[in-house]
C-alpha cells in the first residue's frame, strides 16, 4: 500500500492529467450514447422466429428464438420470419449477420436475395444480410435458407432487425454506436501514431517500442471492426470486412511479440520474441503481397495455423509483460501487471462465451442465454488499449525524468559552481572536439583577473567571489552573442573560444563594455580589471608549420597565455609608476 501511495505521489501530475482525459472520454461516450444513438423508432427487433435445422440424416430440430445451433456444414437451416400487417411500409428491409454461409431469402417461392455464393474470401467474421421486404409479405412471412460452410457456429445468432432500406447502413452499429465512434477514432489515431513513431524510430528505441505498440492497437481495432460487423458502416463490401479481419489478425500475430520484446529485461526472451515477431511480420507482408496479386492465394489456407500461432505469441507476450525480469519494477510494470489480470479474466470469459455460443439454444437456462449475449471482447480490447497506452505513458515519464536528472548531473559536472559557466572539464571536452574535428577558423582569448589576491586580502573573500562572478558574467554575455564558448580555467583564469577568428577583437571590446556596465550597476568598492591575450589558429598554425609542427588548441592557448602575461606585466609596471608619482 505504501509503495502504491509513493508511486501516486511521484506521478501525481500525470495521474491528474490522465484521469482528466479519461473523464473527458467518458463524458464524450455518454454524449454520443444519448445524441448519437440510432433512434429506436427507426427499427424493430424481430424476436418471434421459428427456426428449423435439418440434419443430413433426415432428423430435424426446431427452435422458437434466435438461439439455435447446428453440427455440420451438411445441415440446412430454415428461418421463418413472420411480419405483422400493421408493420406494412414501403422500402423496408430485414437485416442480420451470419457467419460464412450461403444465405437465400424467399417470399413464398420467390427468391428475394442471395448472399455468400460469390464471396472471394473465407469469412471469419459477420456477413451482413439485407433482405428487401415486398409489401405483399406483411401478414405472412419471409423464409431464409442458410447453407453453412463450417461444421459449427462461430458465434451466436442475433435477432433480425426490420428498418427502412435507406437506414440499413446503420444496422451494423445498432446498440454499439459509441463503441463504433471510439474504435474508428482509435483506428485513425493509432495509424497516425504509427507513422509518427516510424519517422522517429531510426535512432530512438522508445519510438520503436511506441511504433509496435500502436501497430498492435491498430491490428486489434481493425480485427474487431471486421469481426463485429461494424466495418460495414464504412463500406458495404463483404470482402473488405473479411480482409480487415485477416489483416488485423496476421498483423497482431507479429506486432504483439515485437512490442513485448521491448518490455522484457530477459535477453533470451527478448531474442525469442524479436526473432519470432520479425519472421511472422515477414510472413504477414508476404501473405498480403500474394493476396493482392492474381495468385489465387487465400488467407483461409493458413487460418487455423495462424490462429494457433497467434495464441502462442499472445501468451508469450503476456507472460513476458507479467514477468519482465526487472529487479525493481517501475510504474509501467505495475500498470501492466494489474491490467493484464483483468484482460486475462475477460479473455477467458470471451473464449468461454464463444465455445458456449455454438451449443446454447433457447432450451438452456435463461442466465446462460444472457451470458452468451454479452460480448466481452469489446471491453477486453478497450481495456487492453487503455493499459498499453497508460503503461507506455508512465514509461516515457520515467525515462524523461531519468534523462532530466542525468542531464542535470552532466550540467553540474561541466559547470563551475561559483560562476555557472563551464569548468575545466567542460573546456577540455570542447577543446578535444575542436582538435578531433580539425576546426581551424577560431581564436582564443585568455583572460586573467587583476588584483584578485589583493581583493581577497583587503575586502574579504566574498568580494573576491563577487569580482570573479562579475568578470564571468561579462565574458559569458559577450561570447554567447558571438556563438563561441567560454569557461573558467581555474582560480582567476578564463578561456573564451571565438568563431570565426576575426571576431576576437570585437568580442574583447564587448567584454570590456559589459564589465563597465556591471561595475556601474554593482557600485563595488574594490578594483575591477583584467588582463588578456589573444591568439588565432591561423597565425599559430602558420608559425608552427614553418617550424615543422602542427597547431592544436593547447598550442594556441600557450600563445594567448604568454600575451596575457605580457599585458599583465605592463599593467603592474604602469600601476607601479603611478604609485611612485603619488608617493
Amino acid at each position: 500500500m505504501e509503495k502504491m501511495i509513493s508511486i501516486c505521489k511521484k506521478n501525481k501530475i500525470f495521474i491528474l492529467l490522465f484521469f482528466s482525459v479519461l473523464s473527458g472520454i467518458l463524458i464524450l461516450r455518454l454524449f454520443l450514447s444519448v445524441l448519437g444513438r440510432v433512434p429506436t423508432e427507426n427499427y424493430r427487433i424481430l424476436t418471434e422466429l421459428s427456426i428449423e435445422v435439418q440434419h443430413k440424416d433426415g432428423t430435424e430440430e426446431e427452435y422458437k428464438s434466435h438461439l439455435f445451433n447446428f453440427s455440420s456444414k451438411e445441415d440446412k437451416i430454415i428461418i421463418h420470419i413472420p411480419l405483422k400487417k400493421e408493420w406494412k411500409q414501403n422500402h423496408q428491409a430485414i437485416n442480420f449477420f451470419f457467419y460464412n454461409s450461403v444465405i437465400k431469402a424467399y417470399y413464398k417461392d420467390k427468391l428475394l436475395v442471395s448472399y455468400g455464393e460469390n464471396l472471394k474470401r473465407h469469412m471469419i467474421g459477420n456477413q451482413k444480410v439485407c433482405i428487401p421486404v415486398p409489401l405483399d409479405a406483411y401478414g405472412e412471412e419471409i423464409r431464409v435458407e442458410i447453407f453453412p460452410k463450417l461444421d459449427f457456429m462461430e458465434n451466436n445468432f442475433e435477432s433480425p432487425v426490420l428498418m427502412d432500406e435507406e437506414n440499413s447502413v446503420f444496422f451494423s452499429i445498432i446498440g454499439q454506436e459509441t463503441s463504433y465512434a471510439i474504435f474508428v477514432m482509435t483506428l485513425v489515431a493509432s495509424f497516425l501514431a504509427m507513422v509518427i513513431f516510424a519517422f522517429f524510430s531510426i535512432g530512438d528505441p522508445y519510438a520503436r517500442e511506441g511504433f509496435w505498440m500502436m501497430t498492435m492497437i491498430f491490428a486489434i481495432t481493425l480485427w474487431h471492426l471486421g469481426n463485429s460487423g461494424m466495418m460495414y458502416m464504412l463500406s458495404n463490401c463483404e470482402d473488405l470486412s473479411a480482409v480487415c479481419e485477416y489483416i488485423g489478425m496476421y498483423l497482431l500475430l507479429s506486432s504483439a511479440p515485437l512490442y513485448g520484446s521491448y518490455e522484457t529485461e530477459r535477453p533470451y526472451v527478448r531474442k525469442y520474441l524479436r526473432f519470432a515477431g520479425f519472421i511472422l511480420f515477414f510472413l504477414f507482408v508476404l501473405s498480403l503481397f500474394l493476396y493482392f496479386l492474381p495468385t489465387g492465394y487465400s488467407y483461409v489456407w493458413n487460418l487455423r495455423w495462424a490462429q494457433a500461432f497467434q495464441l502462442v505469441m499472445l501468451l508469450s507476450t503476456i507472460v513476458s509483460l507479467l514477468f519482465p525480469g526487472r529487479v525493481v519494477k517501475n510504474s509501467s510494470d505495475h500498470v501492466i501487471a494489474c491490467g493484464l489480470i483483468f484482460v486475462a479474466i475477460l479473455g477467458v470469459m470471451e473464449q468461454f462465451r464463444i465455445i458456449l455460443s455454438a451449443k446454447i439454444t433457447d432450451k438452456w437456462p435463461a442466465f446462460m442465454q444472457w451470458f452468451i449475449k454479452i460480448h466481452y471482447s469489446k471491453v477486453l480490447i478497450l481495456l487492453m488499449i487503455f493499459i498499453f497506452i497508460t503503461a507506455y505513458s508512465f514509461k516515457l515519464i520515467t525515462v524523461m525524468q531519468k534523462n532530466m536528472e542525468e542531464k542535470h548531473l552532466r550540467v553540474l559536472a561541466y559547470s563551475d559552481n561559483l560562476t555557472g559557466i563551464g569548468n575545466r572539464q567542460y573546456l577540455q571536452r570542447k577543446m578535444d572536439l575542436l582538435d578531433n574535428q580539425h576546426f581551424t577558423n577560431y581564436a582564443v582569448i585568455f583572460i586573467d583577473i587583476n588584483d584578485l589576491k589583493f581583493t581577497n586580502d583587503y575586502f574579504g573573500h566574498d568580494c573576491g567571489d563577487q569580482l570573479i562572478k562579475m568578470v564571468a558574467m561579462a565574458i559569458r554575455e559577450a561570447v554567447n552573442a558571438s556563438g563561441g564558448f567560454c569557461g573558467r580555467n581555474g582560480g582567476d583564469e578564463f578561456l573564451a573560444f571565438i568563431f570565426p577568428e576575426n571576431y576576437s577583437f570585437t568580442v574583447t571590446e564587448q567584454i570590456r563594455e559589459n564589465l563597465e556596465l556591471i561595475k556601474e550597476k554593482e557600485k563595488v568598492r574594490f578594483p575591477v580589471s583584467y588582463s588578456y591575450g589573444i591568439a588565432t589558429y591561423g597565425e599559430v598554425a602558420e608559425k608552427l608549420r614553418a617550424e615543422g609542427g602542427l597547431a592544436c588548441t593547447s598550442k594556441i592557448i600557450q600563445i594567448a597565455d604568454r600575451r596575457m602575461y605580457e599585458q599583465k606585466k605592463e599593467f603592474k609596471k604602469n600601476r607601479q609608476k603611478e604609485e611612485e608619482k603619488e608617493g
